[in-house]
């Protein structure tokens, strides 16, 4: 399989509370190798109309068992990048909402971004996963 362009995103992710419509149950999380990409939540990006999304796995969590109404750090990678162009106009401080269907069950601020490749390979996942150890809240 061939690697594409895309880009790695730092963000700090609130999940919505479950009162509030999101979430109504725990999320694993974490960053652990066997554990990486398998959350693959949809984003919202700057400008677009509420329920407007675009495919963006996390790559790892700060922190484990992830209760609706907590604030962690989050990687996300969009896999899509050469069909939606936006996402290369993201810049750091924008604002995310993060889709689970049509439910809003996150909102995000953009700490960082960096350029990586789709798959990932394991060199970038461990520079970047470093962040979110070294980061946790």
């Amino acid at each position: 399989m061939s690697s594409t362009s895309t880009l790695a995103i730092g963000i700090d992710l609130h999940f919505v509370s479950t009162a509030d419509g999101g979430r109504s149950r725990v999320l694993l999380g974490g960053n652990a190798p066997d554990h990486r990409f398998e959350y693959r939540p949809n984003w919202g990006l700057p400008g677009w109309a509420d329920g407007e999304q675009s495919g963006g796995p996390v790559l790892g969590f700060s922190h484990t068992n992830i209760s609706p109404g907590e604030d962690v750090r989050a990687i996300l990678v969009p896999v899509f990048i050469e069909n939606t162009s936006e996402w290369r106009d993201v810049r750091v401080g924008d604002k995310l909402r993060m889709y689970e269907g049509a439910r809003i069950c996150g909102r995000a601020i953009i700490r960082w971004i960096e350029p990586t490749t789709w798959p990932m390979g394991n060199e970038d996942q461990g520079r970047f996963t470093e962040w979110l150890i070294a980061e946790d809240i």
